[in-house]
């Protein structure tokens, strides 16, 4: 996939998750894995493939991000990183973390219990299927292209059936008014229903 396909699924999957009243005031820890963006990928990176993006996840998205991980990049990508941060605000700059192959820096921040086998963590491997047929609903197949149109139809029918639970008050937990980088990680097992699902994409 190329990296406008990537950004196109992270801004779909934030579109969907910030829905949740308890997600928009505790905002998203996002967990990036480049394993298998490949040279060739990067190099159709143009610049204002990459203005879209810091646009678009930085100035655009009405969402707070504690923090955003990057693990297993190869060094194109810290190149590449290089060339957009002086366009990044410090706010954040100071919220990009990146770990390389280096799990012990990542799980300094975030607890392994809240990350999958292949982060080093506690949790099952990540399942990009399940996650999938919760974005696009249940009818959802590996096999099948997806364009914009049949995604609509597709979410519409998924909400659609389950709007009476949805439209329904939801209890809130008490929550933050703003999420740190780290806040994952709690000292007291307690604390531990307060915090959210990790996401990651490839």
């Amino acid at each position: 996939n190329s990296f406008t396909d990537i950004l196109r699924a992270i801004l779909l999957s934030l579109e969907v998750l910030i829905e949740d009243p308890e997600l928009q005031i505790n905002g998203f820890i996002l967990i990036i894995d480049w394993s298998n963006f490949s040279f060739k990928q990067a190099s159709k990176l143009t610049p204002s493939i990459l203005k879209l993006a810091i646009e678009g996840l930085q100035d655009s998205f009405p969402a707070r991000f504690g923090g955003v991980h990057f693990v297993n990049q190869p060094w194109y990508i810290h190149a590449l990183y290089t060339l957009i941060k002086p366009f990044l605000k410090d706010k954040t700059r100071k919220r990009i973390f990146l770990h390389g192959n280096n799990l012990n820096s990542l799980h300094q921040l975030i607890h392994p219990e809240f990350l999958p086998s292949e982060f080093g963590g506690t949790l099952p491997p990540y399942d990009m299927g399940t996650w999938a047929r919760t974005l696009l609903g249940p009818d959802y197949s590996d096999e099948n292209d997806y364009t914009h149109t049949s995604y609509n139809a597709m979410h519409v029918k998924h909400t659609s059936s389950n709007l009476e639970r949805e439209c329904s008050p939801k209890p809130m937990k008490r929550s933050q008014s703003v999420v740190e980088a780290g806040t994952l990680k709690h000292e007291d097992k307690g604390e531990n229903e307060n915090t959210q699902p990790l996401l990651a994409l490839d």
